[in-house]
């Protein structure tokens, strides 16, 4: 009993909170996405964060992206190629013209959507092809959107982006309670599984 109730707590860390949707999970690169050992997370400067965010809030979502990754037998390096970047997108009132990143925040900008990143994603993403993606699915306010990217060579691992991250009533974003099983959502199709977890379980009547 006790070992089930152990591994019941691992799967609800790992796969999350049905109260947040997830709206994409993708892999760009299954074998180099496969063959990871370590990660860093982008980490902006105070001034560069996205609107309603504060480093509070920065170390939060970075603290559950992490739990996530060392779950599932991934360790931070500083030095590791493999960047975790994440992005907000915020609805503004401000239609903006361009389709090029400004400076810091780095953003894209479509209609009065902001998508902000911690990183420049337009270092490893085609522009427009970030744009698409952008505007076909999370163009809602709120989104979080977390990359994983190989920056030696600039490949495209893995996407994935939930909604919520921000409340609606306030426009403040989320406390860690919230945040930790929002991100959990994010990587609920993440392919690489914790040690001895090899599926989702099956719900049986």
């Amino acid at each position: 009993m006790k070992k089930i109730m152990i591994m019941m707590a691992v799967l609800a860390a790992v796969y999350g909170c049905s109260n947040y949707e997830l709206l994409n999970s993708s892999v760009y690169n299954p074998k180099k996405l496969a063959e990871i050992k370590t990660y860093r997370i982008a980490t902006p400067k105070s001034d560069q964060l996205p609107p309603n965010m504060n480093m509070t809030d920065f170390h939060n979502i970075a603290m559950a992206i992490r739990e996530q990754l060392n779950i599932r037998g991934l360790k931070e390096d500083s030095t590791s190629v493999n960047l975790v970047n994440f992005g907000l997108t915020v609805k503004t009132s401000v239609v903006t013209q361009s389709n090029y990143p400004a400076p810091p925040p780095y953003w894209y900008g479509f209609g009065g959507w902001n998508s902000y990143w911690m990183y420049p994603r337009y270092t490893y993403l085609p522009m427009y092809y970030g744009n698409v993606q952008l505007v076909s699915e999370v163009q809602k306010n709120g989104v979080l959107t977390i990359d994983i990217v190989d920056l030696q060579d600039h490949t495209y691992l893995w996407s994935a982006s939930v909604e919520n991250l921000i409340n609606t009533a306030n426009q403040q974003i989320l406390p860690y309670s919230e945040v930790k099983p929002l991100v959990a959502t994010a990587f609920s199709e993440f392919p690489i599984l914790p040690p001895n977890v090899n599926a989702k379980p099956n719900h049986t009547p």
